[in-house]
C-alpha cells in the first residue's frame, strides 16, 4: 500500500525536494489513473540502494525526457525495484533556448567534462565531431560504446541539474562531413552558427548578438585542445558560421563550450531571470 504525501511547508518542500533522488526512465509513465507502478531500469536500482543506500519507501522523481517530473515511492531492493507514480508535474527549468554544441572529441575526460557542464547549463543537442587535431577516428563497436557513454554523461547531468529533458548527443562525424550534411539542412531554419576563433576579429557581444529570439537555433563550434585549423575555421565560415573570440584570454577546449553557452543562456534571461 502507498502511504499519503505528507504536506510540508514551502520552505520544508524546497529543502525536501532538493534531497529526493531523481531517475530517468526510458520509457513512458503514467500521467493517468493514478497511483500506477513501474519497474524501474536495473542502473536506477542499483543507484537507489547500493549507491544512496536507500531504504524502500523513500519518494523519488522520475524523468522520461517528456518535459514532466514524476513523483513516485519505490519498493524492491538493489536487485530489481519498482516505483508506484503517485502525481506528475510540469518541469520549467529547460532554456527558452535551442543550442547545439558542435564540439571537437578531445582526449582524455575533458570531452565528458564539456558534456556534463553544457547538458548542465542547458544545451539542447551536443554533436561530437573529428577534426585534424582531436582524437582518431573510432569505428564499429568502439564508436558506439563511445557514444552510449557520452548520452549516459548527459542522462547523469540532467538528473543532478532537475533537468526532465535529455538532450540527445549525435554520433560522432567528420566536421567536413557533418558541413555538408546536418548542417546544411538546418542552417535555413533559423540558426545561427558561431565558431570560436582566438584570431577572429568580431567579439561575442551583446551588441552583435542581440537579444537571442526563442525561435532561432544557435550552434557553436568548438575546437579541440590545440584548436581548429585555419582551413577548418575557413571551412565553418564559408559554410555560414560567424568567426568569434570569446573575451581576451584562450580557454580549455572543456572551458569554451560551456562559458559561451552561458554567456548566450544570461542574454537570453535564462540563466539572469
Amino acid at each position: 500500500m502507498v502511504k499519503p504525501v505528507k504536506s510540508v511547508s514551502n520552505t520544508q518542500s524546497a529543502t525536501k525536494s532538493a534531497r529526493i533522488p531523481r531517475v530517468w526512465v526510458d520509457e513512458d509513465i503514467p500521467s493517468n489513473n493514478l497511483p500506477a507502478s513501474i519497474d524501474l531500469p536495473k542502473r536506477a536500482a542499483h543507484h537507489l540502494f547500493t549507491v544512496l543506500r536507500a531504504q524502500a519507501g523513500i519518494s523519488i522523481e522520475l524523468f522520461n525526457g517528456n518535459g514532466y517530473n514524476y513523483l513516485a515511492q519505490v519498493s524492491g531492493n538493489g536487485k530489481k525495484a519498482q516505483a508506484t507514480v503517485l502525481s506528475a508535474s510540469k518541469n520549467l527549468s529547460e532554456s527558452p533556448l535551442h543550442t547545439v554544441l558542435v564540439q571537437s572529441i578531445s582526449r582524455g575526460d575533458r570531452m565528458d567534462t564539456s558534456i556534463q557542464k553544457c547538458v548542465e547549463l542547458g544545451v539542447s543537442e551536443i554533436q561530437p565531431v573529428y577534426t585534424r587535431h582531436s582524437i582518431p577516428l573510432l569505428k564499429g563497436e568502439r564508436a558506439n560504446r563511445k557514444t552510449e557513454h557520452w548520452q549516459a554523461i548527459a542522462i547523469s547531468a540532467a538528473e543532478q541539474s532537475h533537468r526532465s529533458v535529455v538532450p540527445k548527443v549525435h554520433k560522432a562525424i567528420a566536421l567536413t562531413d557533418w558541413l555538408e550534411t546536418a548542417w546544411k539542412s538546418v542552417q535555413q531554419q533559423n540558426t545561427l552558427g558561431w565558431v570560436l576563433n582566438p584570431s577572429a576579429n568580431q567579439k561575442l557581444t551583446i551588441a552583435n548578438l542581440s537579444q537571442p529570439q526563442n525561435s532561432q537555433r544557435h550552434v557553436l563550434l568548438v575546437g579541440p585542445e590545440t584548436g581548429l585549423e585555419p582551413d577548418e575555421i575557413a571551412a565553418a565560415e564559408q559554410a555560414g558560421f560567424t568567426g568569434i573570440r570569446f573575451g581576451p584570454r584562450i580557454l580549455r577546449t572543456e572551458t569554451a563550450g560551456p562559458a559561451v553557452l552561458a554567456a548566450l543562456q544570461s542574454i537570453a534571461g535564462d540563466l539572469l531571470a
